[in-house]
């Protein structure tokens, strides 16, 4: 007589007594599949992300990142010895450098201004600015501003009246005005070495272009006296660009070609 035992399949053996289960395992490498795609998702992001951040140290937020993890060089006070090479433009030849630009062009050459000078230019030359500026008005700078400390002094080229440079004075503890309005500055090759951080354009082709004395010495008050700066410790990078007041209007400009 044959006996046959009904099985519903689930379950094999083999001769050297191993399962081999239909069922067993299949979820769990199913669910690490998973986890493991994920955390390469994971890791890629992370990856492009600092790559991003110290890419562009100028965005307000990468500055914020990265000045939260101490990741920011310290602003490096050049000797005008050691000052890196560059343009040198007076007046006229600013005004043609950026005449043509449109407002996508000039808001990528103000970031690369402003990524270079907070690399302490180890990448990018700097330009300079020359040339003979009358001072239009001064005020200190506040918590609100790009530097938070110090004086910003508006003054317009005795050369061509459609230029005007913002001189960053960061650190000076000057309590009354350094500079009044008629008084009269020189910008040169040899001292002051103004570099440019920002340009700002206006209606009827008129320019403002933010300065930073990056020896932060080679400027005297009105009495001959040499300024004493310092470079900021911080940026507030969500601030207005540029720092000072429009003579135009009174107002502080909406940022045109900046953040």
């Amino acid at each position: 007589m044959h006996v046959r035992f009904l099985s519903d399949g689930s379950e094999y053996r083999s001769y050297g007594g191993g399962s081999f289960s239909k069922k067993k395992d299949s979820g769990g490498i199913f669910w690490w599949t998973i986890l493991i795609t994920f955390l390469m998702g994971v890791a890629t992001f992370c990856w492009f992300f600092s790559i991003m951040v110290f890419s562009h140290p100028e965005k307000p937020f990468n500055y914020r990142v990265l000045a939260k993890f101490d990741k920011l060089d310290p602003i490096r006070p050049f000797s005008k010895y050691s000052v890196p090479g560059g343009k040198f433009l007076p007046s006229r030849e600013l005004l043609a450098e950026f005449f043509a630009f449109s407002h996508e062009q000039l808001a990528v050459k103000n970031d690369l201004l402003k990524r270079a000078y907070i690399r302490n230019y180890k990448q990018e030359q700097p330009i300079y600015v020359t040339g003979d500026y009358q001072v239009i008005n001064s005020r200190p700078l506040a918590s609100n501003d790009v530097i938070t400390e110090g004086w910003v002094i508006r003054a317009r080229s005795v050369e061509l009246e459609d230029v005007d440079v913002e001189i960053v004075l960061p650190g000076l503890k000057e309590k009354a005005d350094p500079y009044q309005a008629g008084d009269k500055i020189t910008l040169d090759k040899k001292n002051t070495f103004a570099a440019a951080l920002h340009v700002q354009k206006f209606d009827h082709d008129r320019l403002c272009v933010t300065l930073m004395p990056i020896t932060y010495q080679g400027l005297g008050a009105k009495d001959g006296k040499a300024l004493k700066m310092n470079p900021p410790s911080l940026l507030n990078m969500e601030a207005y660009w540029p720092i000072s007041h429009d003579p135009a209007n009174g107002e502080k400009v909406a940022v045109q070609g900046g953040e």
